[in-house]
């Protein structure tokens, strides 16, 4: 049976800022070899939500999933706040540049959307069910799932919600584990002269990612 490797999320499982020409790899590839997957599939992408890790993993089982593997699935959480109900990197400033053109009552709208939309309600909300549909998919297909958070915190989650599957239950980062926690919700900041992270500006170098991957090894070894 093909022991099959999946990496969904953002930047830091594509591997941002990491130098492909100097053979740097992230923690998916590090993780395929340590553990001996026989396939590694990575569909990390650069400002993903979580939203986006639907979309991802229901590409994986439409274009490669085969009821006679093993698939083990890597999730990383993201920043909350992100959605994919909006184009990827889009301010939402109301007073920003870019808008500065638009009529008092489209800037209006602006705040009005973002007050309403961006509540830690909607917030709670957005992450437990796409946590939720996640699991539910893997369960069905016999996938075992496994989610880590990147920098922010998840303090909360719905009922229904497994929350073995989420590394400390979403109250610990991978942050935490480079001595990084301080952030301004988008990123890590004050890392200028952290070892995991230097000389990147905010994603993992390749010793943070070595680090995640021993993390995750362990982790799912230990799991039954």
């Amino acid at each position: 049976m093909p022991q099959v490797l999946l990496t969904l999320g953002d930047s830091w499982p594509q591997g941002g800022e990491l130098k492909e020409d100097s053979g740097q790899v992230p923690y998916g590839n590090l993780l395929k070899d340590q553990l001996k997957f026989d396939k590694f599939y990575n569909y990390g992408s650069g400002g993903a939500s979580n939203e986006d890790t639907l979309y991802q993993l229901q590409d994986y089982l439409k274009t490669h999933w085969q009821s006679t593997d093993n698939v083990t699935a890597i999730i990383h959480l993201t920043n909350p706040a992100r959605t994919s109900h909006l184009p990827r990197f889009t301010s939402l400033n109301a007073n920003s540049d870019e808008r500065k053109h638009w009529p008092s009552d489209a800037k209006q709208f602006v705040k009005d959307f973002v007050l309403h939309f961006y509540t830690d309600t909607h917030t709670v909300m957005r992450s437990s069910t796409t946590i939720s549909a996640l699991q539910y998919w893997c369960q069905q297909h016999n996938i075992q799932d496994y989610y880590f958070s990147g920098w922010v915190k998840y303090p909360t989650w719905w009922p229904g919600v497994n929350l073995d599957k989420i590394w400390a239950t979403g109250n610990e980062t991978a942050g935490d584990w480079f001595g990084a926690t301080s952030h301004n919700g988008e990123h890590l900041t004050g890392v200028e002269t952290n070892q995991y992270i230097r000389p990147n500006f905010a994603h993992p170098n390749q010793l943070g990612h070595q680090l995640i991957a021993d993390k995750l090894a362990t982790w799912i070894q230990s799991t039954p």
